[in-house]
């Protein structure tokens, strides 16, 4: 006798014993339904009890399992409630599952089952597959507004019309885009206000459509916006010589919803080598050092993204503008240069020599030209003058 029978033999044996009716089964739940509240990804499942076990005092609870109908990792949750609620991807179908556990009493080690009752539920799926949206990427700028690009479905006509539904816990019922961002006429994402946006929790999003061949294949998406974060650049990065060898280098950050604590950095600098060292700094600290050696020239960049104590992931921000720093001899001073406005000098002073280059060669042409139009016609004088006196003398003659 194996483990689990001899389990089940000692807990009917406890009940025998007790003058308890002795259970050698037990029923399946029933009337199991998998109600879709319309939130593009929630759905509701909820059973009744076995009939066979309302008057017994016994302690009930149910297994519920439910995954996609591909997904070999289904979860599973053991509750006495009669229903539970959880998000799906509704892009596959979904295979919801129940059944009954009994114990005579609940701390006790042996338990009955009942058999699966089954349950599929078929989202939404009109239109043909080549018709659905690929490559949707949402990035959350600096928690002030949200931007979600797609690209249009393998097979999509030209004159496909995409349109964008979402829905998260704080909304009453599925609100669309009122936004859309456009390319060469055609609806290619969404911009989403703040006040549109969420934070941990499921931020469900479909994408269907229409086109001349009928609907859109609708494309399902849940996000967690937390995860999807690009920071603004960091602000005012300042270089200064702590000491004789040693560059402390500050900055602050943007300003922004983010918290402080939530931010880490990423510096690179280069000094006598061309290429960019790296330093990640966690936990908020917005400053660091680097050694210096005199005579040197060390420019310095900085960007942030949200750390892993406040998400699970998040795109680095664009970089600071490049800061440079020279370290003068002994005796000398130090001077810090941003790199923009030295390169904005050089182009203009560079502009100014060519404007004024080309100037003068026009000027001196146009003197040339005109000197040399002067010239013909005095030539072209002389010689009328030259002939008409000839002429006079042969006439005297």
């Amino acid at each position: 006798m194996d483990l689990k029978n001899f389990a089940v033999f000692f807990a009917l044996m406890l009940w025998q014993s007790d003058g308890s009716e002795m259970l050698t089964s037990v029923d399946p739940p029933t009337n199991l339904q998998v109600i879709d509240p319309g939130h593009l990804g929630p759905l509701h499942m909820h059973w009744q009890a076995p009939v066979s076990l309302a008057d017994k005092k016994l302690c009930v609870r149910y297994m519920l399992s439910y995954c996609n109908v591909n997904s070999t990792n289904c979860k599973r949750v053991i509750t006495k409630q009669l229903e539970y609620t959880d998000g799906f991807n509704f892009n596959e179908e979904i295979i919801v599952k129940v059944r009954t556990l009994v114990k005579e009493q609940c701390k006790s080690m042996m338990e009955l089952q009942s058999d699966w009752v089954e349950k599929t539920y078929r989202p939404p799926m009109e239109g043909h597959a080549g018709s659905k949206v690929r490559d949707l990427q949402c990035i959350v700028y600096n928690l002030e507004y949200m931007e979600c690009l797609w690209q249009n479905g393998m097979n999509a006509l030209y004159g496909t019309d995409y349109t964008l539904y979402y829905w998260h816990e704080e909304l009453e019922q599925t609100m669309q885009c009122n936004n859309y961002i456009k390319h060469q006429g055609r609806i290619v994402g969404c911009h989403f206000q703040s006040d549109d946006l969420i934070e941990f929790s499921d931020f469900n999003i479909c994408i269907n459509g229409s086109s001349e061949l009928g609907p859109v294949r609708p494309a399902y998406f849940t996000l967690q916006l937390q995860d999807l974060v690009k920071a603004a650049a960091p602000d005012q990065v300042k270089l200064t010589l702590s000491t004789a060898e040693t560059i402390s280098i500050q900055w602050e950050p943007s300003a922004s919803k983010l918290k402080p604590h939530c931010l880490k950095y990423e510096v690179q600098f280069r000094g006598k080598s061309s290429d960019w060292e790296t330093k990640v700094i966690s936990e908020g600290v917005t400053s660091t050092t680097l050694n210096a050696t005199a005579g040197a020239i060390y420019c310095v960049r900085v960007r942030a993204a949200v750390n892993m104590f406040c998400a699970d992931d998040s795109f680095w921000s664009d970089w600071s503008s490049l800061q440079c720093f020279t370290v003068r001899s002994e005796g000398g001073d130090n001077e810090t240069i941003q790199l923009n406005n030295l390169t904005k000098l050089i182009v203009l002073i560079f502009l100014v020599s060519i404007t004024l280059t080309l100037s003068l060669s026009t000027i001196y042409c146009w003197v040339r030209w005109k000197r040399l139009i002067a010239k013909k016609k005095l030539s072209a004088l002389l010689n009328d003058n030259v002939k008409h006196i000839k002429k006079c003398i042969n006439i005297d003659y």
